[in-house]
C-alpha cells in the first residue's frame, strides 16, 4: 500500500437513506533521489454512495470488483513484496501479477444488494480499459462499450468455529480495434498494413474487435489461531499484471490465455505478533504467433514465495519484516530471478 489519507463524509439519515462520499488521496517515497521526484499525488477514490433497503449503489472511482477479494486478502497489502523494476519509482506491487490480476480503482456504477443471509451480490458497470498488446501497434484501443463485472460471496461458520468465505467473480469487456491495429492483425508478420488493405486474414480470425474476460474464484478458511486462503482466475485478453495491460494481446492483436492464483497461511499467536507465508504465481500460455515470432521475450510464467512477521504494537502501530523470492520464466527459456527483503511499519488512524 501506498500512504493513504482518506475522508468518508457521512450525512445524516434521512427516509431511510444512508448518503456518503469518499476521496482517498494516495502517495509514496519511492520517488526520485531528491525533492523533485517525489511527491506523487493519486487519487484512487472519489465518490459518493446511498444506501438503503435496496442495498448500496456506488458512482465514481473506487476498486473494482474483478479479483479485489486475493488482493485484500493478500497479507503482503501491508508489506513490499515484489518490485516492477530496479528502478522502481511507484509503489511496490506487493502479490500483484504473482497470484492475482491487479484489480486496479476504476470509475463505475456499482450495485451491492442487501444481504440474502450469507449471501453477498455485486455488479458494476465500469469505463473500459484500453487493452495492450506486447507490440502497441496491436493495441485495442477503440473503446465503445462499457465493461461488465460482478462477484457472487459467501460468508458463514461451519461445524464448531470454522469460519468459511467463498467468492467467483467476472469481467467482460469488449474492445474494437483501430484501422492501423487491425491492419497489424490481418498481417502475417504483425506489421501494420497499409490503408485498405486485406492482408491474409485466415477464416477464423476476427480482426474487428476483441473480447476480454476473466473469471476469478477463492476462499478463506479461518480456525483459532490460523487463517488459510487460497485464490485462482482464468482470463483471455486480460494481462498478466494489471487487467488488460501489457501481455493481454499478442503481437497480432490475439487474446493471450493467462491463469494463477495463490495459497496464503497465516497463524496468529495473540499479543498482536502474525506470521504467514505465501506461494502463487502467474502464468501465459502461448498464441501461434508467440510460437512463431523469436524476437519478442513473451513472458511464461512469474512466481513468488514471500514470508512476513508483524507486530501490532497497539491499535494504531504496527511493525513487519518480510522477505521473499521471484522467478520469471520467458517461453524462449531462461528466467530472471529477485530475492528481497524489507522491514517497516504502518501507522493507522
Amino acid at each position: 500500500l501506498p500512504n493513504v489519507w482518506g475522508m468518508t463524509l457521512k450525512a445524516p439519515t434521512t427516509n431511510g437513506l444512508d448518503m456518503q462520499a469518499r476521496l482517498g488521496l494516495y502517495t509514496h517515497m519511492n520517488g526520485g533521489n531528491n525533492s523533485l521526484g517525489n511527491g506523487v499525488l493519486n487519487i484512487r477514490e472519489t465518490n459518493f454512495s446511498v444506501s438503503g433497503s435496496f442495498g448500496t449503489v456506488l458512482i465514481g472511482r473506487s476498486l473494482g470488483i474483478h479479483q479485489s477479494k486475493p488482493i485484500l486478502n493478500d497479507m503482503l497489502l501491508f508489506g513490499v513484496g515484489a518490485a516492477p523494476g530496479a528502478d522502481n519509482s511507484g509503489t511496490t506491487l506487493g502479490r500483484i501479477g504473482l497470484g492475482y490480476l491487479y484489480t486496479d480503482f476504476q470509475p463505475q456504477m456499482t450495485w451491492t444488494t442487501p444481504g440474502i443471509g450469507p449471501i453477498g451480490i455485486k455488479i458494476g458497470i465500469f469505463d473500459p480499459n484500453d487493452v495492450i498488446s506486447v507490440k502497441s501497434a496491436a493495441d485495442a484501443t477503440e473503446n465503445v462499450s462499457p465493461r461488465v463485472e460482478a462477484e457472487v460471496s459467501y460468508s458463514g461458520t461451519w461445524l464448531t468455529g470454522l469460519g468459511v468465505d467463498l467468492w467467483v467473480d467476472g469481467s467482460f469487456q469488449n474492445t474494437e480495434f483501430t484501422a492501423a491495429a487491425a491492419g497489424a492483425c490481418r498481417s502475417d508478420s504483425g506489421g501494420v498494413a497499409s490503408a485498405g488493405s486485406s492482408g491474409t486474414t485466415a477464416s477464423h480470425k476476427n480482426c474487428d474487435d476483441v473480447d476480454s474476460a476473466g473469471v476469478g474464484f477463492g476462499t478463506k478458511l479461518s480456525y483459532d489461531m490460523f487463517s488459510l486462503v487460497a485464490t485462482g482466475f482464468y482470463g483471455s485478453g486480460m494481462g498478466m499484471r494489471g487487467q488488460h495491460s501489457e501481455g493481454a494481446l499478442d503481437a497480432v492483436g490475439k487474446p493471450i490465455q493467462t491463469y494463477g492464483g495463490y495459497i496464503q497461511g497465516t497463524a496468529d499467536f495473540g499479543q498482536g505478533t502474525s506470521i504467514g507465508y505465501s506461494f502463487g504465481g502467474n502464468y501465459a500460455s502461448q498464441t501461434g504467433d508467440d510460437l512463431n515470432d523469436t524476437h519478442i521475450a513473451e513472458v511464461s510464467s512469474q512466481t513468488m514465495h514471500s514470508g512476513m512477521i508483524w507486530h501490532n504494537v497497539n491499535d494504531n502501530f504496527r511493525l513487519i519484516a518480510e522477505g521473499g523470492f521471484v522467478e520469471q520464466g520467458y517461453h524462449l527459456g531462461g528466467s530472471a530471478e529477485d530475492t528481497f527483503g524489507g522491514v517497516g511499519a504502518f501507522f493507522f488512524w
